[in-house]
């Protein structure tokens, strides 16, 4: 449930980005990434080096940002088209495990090769807490380049209908 509220709430700030020029959406605004674009593809770097931990595949050394990095970041598509595979590859992963593997340790390395520690479930919710900090981030930006963002709040998502699964 909690990464659907997040990529719900990712959705609506990409939309409210798109009703921006391309070069406001690169203005380095000296806030968090520098750029919307940038501060986006962050989060989407983010989200795909957890995944990767996840998946027993830690990211280290010096390189784990090629490619996710700020300067990186040219087009709401280049991003979108970078971030769309890792949240189909997070669904994927969400839809096989188990309460117990929520729940259990998860041993990862940090980008220094160091081992470390720590249950899922809190790896989890760091991930979503990371990105919800960060979306706040861009809609203030947003909000200050003339665009009213929707709000992004996990209230809202819970509060609006939605159509059901079968």
């Amino acid at each position: 449930d909690l990464f659907a509220y997040n990529e719900w709430a990712n959705a609506r700030v990409l939309s409210a980005a798109e009703k921006l020029p391309a070069e406001e959406l690169l203005r380095d605004v000296q806030i968090s990434h520098k750029s919307i674009l940038g501060t986006l593809l962050h989060v989407a770097g983010a989200d795909w080096i957890w995944l990767e931990r996840w998946l027993g595949n830690s990211p280290v050394g010096q390189n784990v940002w090629e490619g996710w990095k700020p300067d990186d970041a040219r087009s709401l598509e280049q991003v979108r088209e970078k971030w769309l595979p890792v949240i189909r590859k997070r669904n994927a992963y969400l839809e096989n495990i188990s309460d117990a593997d929520v729940s259990g340790e998860l041993t990862y390395r940090r980008f220094t090769g160091e081992a470390y520690s720590l249950p899922l479930v809190q790896q989890m919710q760091h991930v979503v807490n990371h990105a919800t900090l960060h979306r706040g981030q861009v809609v203030g930006m947003i909000r200050q380049l003339g665009v009213a963002p929707p709000p992004t709040d996990l209230l809202f998502y819970v509060m609006e209908p939605r159509q059901p699964t079968s």
